[in-house]
């Protein structure tokens, strides 16, 4: 398992570039590669944005992950008394439905992550969140492909 601090925006950078080593260490299809790039990208910022940003002197965030070939499993920690996941975007009214969607600015990460991978769980405490990303890198024995690599033919 690797494991990575993540001490600002700039530090996101380099951790992609190691998981992005890492997928084609075990010679991830790069469609799925990407799913997780994306997924781990989105829910690192929001622990950076909503966490560490509005609990000043909490501990930077974390990252972790253990990529096989079979899967890559990425969790992400904020220390953050505020649960972000839970937060209403300041775009929707107050009966938690979109307003109209062509003003909505932002608020779809949740749903890009749930979208990307096979797997998401968020848990919260007064000691902050946990998001854990899972993305099934081979299926059957077989390597595994993104839904639109398949609908394609590649």
């Amino acid at each position: 398992m690797q494991y990575q601090a993540l001490s600002g925006k700039a530090s996101l950078s380099g951790i992609r570039r190691m998981i992005r080593a890492d997928l084609h260490a075990v010679e991830a299809d790069e469609s799925l590669a990407f799913d997780c790039l994306v997924a781990l990208t989105e829910a690192c910022s929001n622990a950076l944005v909503h966490g560490q940003a509005r609990s000043p002197g909490s501990p930077s965030p974390e990252i972790s992950w253990e990529i096989t070939s079979a899967q890559a499993r990425f969790v992400i920690v904020d220390f953050s008394t505020e649960e972000w996941c839970r937060t209403v975007h300041p775009s929707w009214d107050s009966d938690g439905i979109p307003d109209d969607m062509s003003r909505r600015i932002g608020g779809f990460g949740l749903e890009i992550m749930k979208g990307l991978m096979d797997d998401v769980d968020f848990e919260l405490s007064s000691g902050g969140t946990r998001v854990t990303l899972v993305k099934m890198l081979t299926s059957g024995g077989e390597p595994a492909r993104s839904e639109k690599a398949a609908r394609r033919g590649a």
